[in-house]
């Protein structure tokens, strides 16, 4: 009985996230991983229609990769870019359709060469941009603006009060901000923000300032 009960918490995705934050607290801006309603919130940014290649960046155990799919990326299209290898085994194992690539976001454009990338429409990010130095946060956010070419969308959330990109850096890489959404839902409550290159970028779900979720 407590074999299978200690079985059963080592496959509980809270904990894998909690174990991996004590290993690499570096690494993890959260203890937990994102929430529904953050992950729906996250995808509802992307147009699933847009032709090109959606990349995601830390998805961990998948919340937000499976939020992707349901809101109609296609998995041919989707290529899921994670740091940590059992990370990785247990993404490859949840979405076999979906290009899992072990690589750093600071060399973005290795593993989009490994994984047969093409035009990069969105990027979607769940690396914690906030809790990085800023010569990381630099290198990370150059090898996005980079792979987008002037073109597409950074859909990034994070759970500080400021902005995930400080103003002088995106003034620095040319790109323009907004909150997109607030997701109460989740703990903590996040925001959700929409990067696009100065004058460029698909169109993209609208509404009348940033939209509350106020649940899953």
């Amino acid at each position: 009985m407590i074999l299978e009960i200690f079985r059963r918490l080592r496959r509980c995705d809270a904990l894998r996230f909690f174990f991996h934050w004590l290993r690499k607290p570096g690494q993890v801006g959260a203890v937990a991983p994102s929430g529904a309603a953050l992950a729906t919130a996250l995808a509802a940014e992307i147009d699933a229609e847009a032709p090109g290649t959606v990349v995601e960046l830390g998805p961990g155990t998948g919340r937000v990769t499976r939020a992707l799919l349901d809101a109609g990326i296609d998995p041919q299209e989707l290529i899921a870019i994670e740091r940590d290898a059992a990370f990785c085994r247990l993404l490859r194992e949840r979405f076999p359709a979906v290009r899992i690539v072990s690589g750093d976001a600071r060399k973005l454009e290795t593993p989009l060469r490994r994984a047969g990338s093409g035009e990069v429409r969105a990027v979607v990010s769940s690396l914690p941009l906030l809790s990085m130095t800023s010569e990381h946060r630099r290198a990370v956010l150059s090898e996005i603006t980079a792979v987008l070419n002037g073109e597409g969308v950074l859909v990034q959330y994070t759970y500080g009060m400021t902005a995930p990109v400080p103003p002088d850096l995106a003034a620095e890489l040319g790109v323009v901000g907004e909150r997109a959404n607030w997701v109460l839902a989740n703990l903590p409550p996040a925001s959700v923000w929409r990067y696009r290159p100065n004058g460029a970028g698909p169109q993209l779900p609208q509404g009348e300032g940033p939209r509350m979720s106020r649940a899953a």
